[in-house]
């Protein structure tokens, strides 16, 4: 896997996950702090605030559904996590909030 201009990417991104109605979507992880090297995914997360708990992986797997065709034509595999604002906002041990929150870069809103 090459580089990818991420910023070329971030409305086709935006385009496919837009009919999902997310309420945020934050790009984290190496494209977003502009550390990527060839093994690098592009990782990102979509909040939604009206989705429930129990929700979340049906609604993650339709997101990767809607990228599936970026990752045959960017050759990059994409990690997609979702949950509502008040989850990571108040769950203290959730493993990517510092990621997510305090480096991740918003895309759409």
């Amino acid at each position: 896997m090459s580089k990818i201009d991420i910023e070329k990417l971030k409305n086709e991104i935006i385009k496919r996950l837009k009919p999902l109605d997310p309420d945020k979507i934050i790009l984290f992880g190496s494209y977003a702090y502009g550390e990527p090297n060839e093994e690098s995914d592009i990782d990102l997360f979509l909040i939604k605030d009206d989705l429930k708990l129990e929700e979340m992986r049906k609604y993650q797997k339709k997101a990767r559904r809607n990228l599936r065709d970026l990752i045959y034509k960017y050759h990059v595999g994409f990690d997609v996590l979702s949950a509502p604002s008040w989850y990571i906002n108040h769950k203290k041990d959730y493993f990517y909030k510092m990621d997510i929150l305090e480096k991740g870069k918003v895309i759409f809103e």
